[in-house]
């Protein structure tokens, strides 16, 4: 069971008057500068990381734990459904999440706008509140408001039958292990009950992991700004960091906050988890997750491997290899040095269900690279990772919409492997969204591009902005002439 039809609603957001944005596979924002696709793009990264972690209150009580307690006991296979005795306790956990959510929301969209209230990051001039929304369209067969950042508007409860809810092996295992620890009657009453809170806390953790699962926001956010060469040379921001992470082992007490802010500092903090010491520690994906695919097409695109330092630096390192060669990546070309988040966030970070956004991916490329990184994208997104990437690219734009005709052409002939991974996307898993000011200088509106199945993605503007140019080449030539 699953649903992938979330939508972010935002109104007054920045230079946006209104967006409704259906999250796909691979959502694509396009637009001229400064028409608020970073804006949405942070306000979505905002609004997933405000669904985690999730703190919830045991409310079990001693009845409800030995309904489950009995329910693992007698389960006939593996997994277990959840009782429906514990249906509104369920749906209660939900619906207390979704308004944690909420609060959190407003303070994540504080901090990656680097404002110090609300009124600064709402459209200029306007007496409108700013307000972003996560909906759901299939969750009861109608479209539903999650949570916004209005924390004080009242949405409609959530109501979820218990046979949502699917414990799987290990959580009956352990919800089955402390159903014989009772069956054992500790010698101390106080060792039921820590065991019961013990219980309690597990199950509101697995009731909204399993919410999160369903609506598609299950797996982690990244964030890969534009600007991020620049980000790479910021040395000093990194070293901070590092020493913050490790300063109790070094006995110091505190350090100085780090200059960077917002998003730049959720980009460099990851960074600094991937580079130093202890970087084990801090990668905790999945082994099993395997994109070599993509992977591999990204180092044929670099004509190199970005590799980090030794695990005993101190200092973070960095650094491209091409063909025994090695130099620091600050020390590279830009498109190295552009590229080399990526190729590091792949290999150490994401994993399956998460959430990539990219700003710009195809800044410091030649056309034929940014072929290249399309395919990467869509060999993603075929990985089961879910990719927004805003862009000004025509010839990005141009490579997906071969991508998409691939997928026409897999579908219509029924091959499955007509065409590898990083080669095709079905039509249904895109969407691309244009920023368009209603009028000059007015507010922006946000409109989704009905693709061609027969084309592909619509380039008018492009297109446009290519026939004045040739138009103005001919006219200087005639006046040569």
């Amino acid at each position: 069971m699953g649903a992938t039809n979330l939508r972010l609603v935002v109104e007054n957001l920045g230079p946006i008057e209104h967006a409704d944005v259906e999250l796909k596979p691979l959502t694509v924002l396009i637009g001229k500068n400064n028409t608020g696709k970073t804006y949405l793009a942070q306000a979505l990264y905002a609004t997933h990381k405000a669904t985690r972690p999730m703190a919830l209150p045991a409310t079990l009580d001693d009845d409800e734990i030995n309904i489950l307690l009995r329910a693992s006991q007698t389960a006939s296979n593996d997994s277990i459904e959840l009782p429906s005795e514990l249906e509104s306790k369920a749906n209660y956990l939900i619906n207390l999440a979704l308004k944690n959510s909420g609060y959190k929301l407003q303070k994540y969209l504080l901090g990656y706008f680097g404002a110090s209230g609300l009124k600064y990051i709402t459209r200029w001039d306007q007496p409108a509140e700013m307000k972003v929304e996560l909906h759901q369209d299939l969750l009861d067969e109608a479209r539903t408001c999650l949570f916004n950042n209005k924390i004080t508007h009242s949405l409609r409860p959530i109501k979820v039958p218990s046979n949502f809810f699917t414990l799987d092996k290990s959580d009956r295992d352990y919800i089955h292990s402390n159903f014989m620890f009772r069956q054992r009657k500790p010698a101390k009453e106080t060792d039921i009950e820590v065991r019961n809170r013990e219980i309690s806390f597990f199950i509101a953790r697995a009731v909204w992991d399993e919410f999160l699962r369903y609506i598609g926001l299950n797996g982690k956010a990244h964030y890969l700004p534009a600007g991020r060469s620049g980000l790479l040379n910021v040395w000093t921001d990194v070293v901070k960091m590092r020493f913050e992470v490790e300063r109790e082992h070094f006995g110091l007490s505190s350090v100085p906050d780090s200059s960077l802010g917002g998003v730049a500092l959720d980009f460099v903090s990851s960074l600094a988890n991937i580079l130093g010491p202890r970087r084990p520690y801090h990668n905790p994906r999945d082994n099993s997750f395997d994109i070599t695919g993509p992977q591999a097409l990204l180092e044929e695109l670099l004509e190199g491997k970005i590799r980090t330092g030794s695990p005993e630096d101190l200092v973070p390192v960095l650094e491209y290899q091409q063909d025994g060669h090695r130099i620091a990546v600050h020390r590279a070309s830009s498109m190295v040095a552009d590229l080399a988040p990526l190729a590091l966030w792949l290999e150490h970070i994401v994993s399956t269900n998460d959430l990539l956004i990219i700003d710009e991916l195809e800044s410091h490329l030649h056309p034929e690279a940014i072929r290249l990184v399309a395919r990467v994208l869509v060999g993603l997104v075929n990985h089961g990772v879910k990719v927004v990437c805003a862009t000004h690219s025509s010839v990005l734009l141009h490579e997906l919409s071969n991508c998409i005709l691939r997928g026409q052409l897999t579908k219509q002939f029924n091959e499955p492997n007509r065409y590898p991974g990083t080669e095709h996307i079905a039509i249904d898993d895109i969407s691309v969204y244009k920023f368009q000011h209603s009028q000059p200088a007015g507010p922006v509106q946000v409109f989704q591009e009905k693709i061609d199945p027969k084309w592909g993605i619509p380039e008018e503007e492009y297109v446009k902005v290519a026939s004045e140019l040739s138009d103005d080449t001919a006219d200087l030539m005639n006046q040569l002439t």
